[in-house]
């Protein structure tokens, strides 16, 4: 079992998978799960060990990379050292929080500025907010439902109203260009109750890259945050 990844700068943190190689791609494709129990067929290299297919993080799952965030090292089951910087940076772009959010001279402006997040918000609110969009919605960015004479419903943020048409995108991850809607062709519009930001956007990370994430949005884009300077005025972790 070889493993591959997309070479361009950061990439690989999202874009990976495995090669198997077998002695009988029929009977391999006819039970893939049962072929490689029969045969023993493991994946060897660390990197696919640490490399999971998928997580779906819950507040719960994350207790060390909280502890870690509010400074308190004596919980949880797993031990971190300092958040990195570059590597929090880095997570920004991967994650897709810079299709929708501006930090830093980065991103969008489809979500709220986190250069202008609230004072009094801590590492752990932000996690809470990454991993259930929904909870909590900014009205300026509530998505709204459109149907249309067409039967056809839309949804999506709302960027630009005029006496004539609503300018609206859909999903910024996938395409920023708005789709403009006639008002005529408009036959019930409602606020959903669902977050444009899109769940599961930490799946693909393991704890230490949340680690950095979070703490990299928490100080706001500084470099200079505490965050980054453990005792010892050492950097942080390696990947």
């Amino acid at each position: 079992v070889y493993p591959f990844v997309c070479t361009y700068p950061g990439h690989w943190r999202r874009m990976y998978g495995a090669l198997y190689v077998v002695a009988d791609l029929d009977e391999y494709l006819a039970n893939p799960d049962g072929y490689l129990i029969a045969n023993k067929i493991e994946a060897k290299d660390a990197y696919l060990k640490d490399r999971r297919p998928r997580t779906e993080w819950k507040i719960e799952d994350l207790s060390d990379v909280m502890a870690t965030l509010s400074g308190d090292q004596s919980h949880g089951d797993h031990q971190h050292a300092a958040p990195n910087y570059g590597s929090g940076k880095q997570l920004f772009t991967v994650a897709n929080c810079v299709g929708c959010h501006k930090l830093d001279g980065l991103g969008r402006d489809f979500g709220p500025d986190l250069t202008k997040l609230e004072p009094k918000w801590a590492g752990v609110d932000i996690l809470k907010e990454i991993l259930d969009p929904s909870a909590k919605i900014n009205e300026k960015y509530q998505t709204n439902v459109i149907e249309l004479d067409s039967g056809k419903v839309v949804t999506g943020l709302v960027v630009e109203e005029t006496p004539d048409v609503i300018k609206l995108v859909e999903n910024p991850l996938v395409n920023a260009e708005p789709l403009v809607i006639k008002r005529g062709s408009v036959i019930e519009r409602t606020k959903s109750k669902v977050s444009i930001m899109p769940k599961g956007l930490l799946d693909k990370l393991t704890r230490d890259e949340i680690l950095d994430l979070v703490a990299y949005v928490n100080a706001r884009g500084n470099k200079n945050h505490p965050a980054f300077k453990p005792a010892g005025g050492h950097g942080g972790h390696k990947h």
